[in-house]
């Protein structure tokens, strides 16, 4: 994840930006990351579910398919374990 930082920042919108963060009870950071989610429609779903992709990563087919042959022992009941 990138930061941004705003130079210059007019009082007028430092101020409305505290106002709406203390009315919220959070951030400013979190006020405009809300307002840039809103002008390019981006949901919280959408950025959660980045989020997570970053944190586990993401496997290809072929991982995919080899995680899955390696496992599938794992849904098989052993009827003799359960007599």
């Amino acid at each position: 994840m990138s930061a941004l930082s705003i130079r210059k920042l007019p009082k007028e919108i430092d101020k409305a930006l505290c106002d709406e963060a203390k009315a919220r009870k959070t951030t400013k950071t979190e006020v405009v990351l809300q307002a840039l989610m809103d002008r390019f429609h981006l949901s919280d779903r959408d950025q959660k579910r980045r989020k997570i992709r970053s944190f586990f990563g993401k496997m290809t087919r072929a991982e995919y398919e080899a995680f899955q042959k390696a496992t599938e022992g794992f849904s098989r009941v052993d009827e003799d374990m359960w007599k």
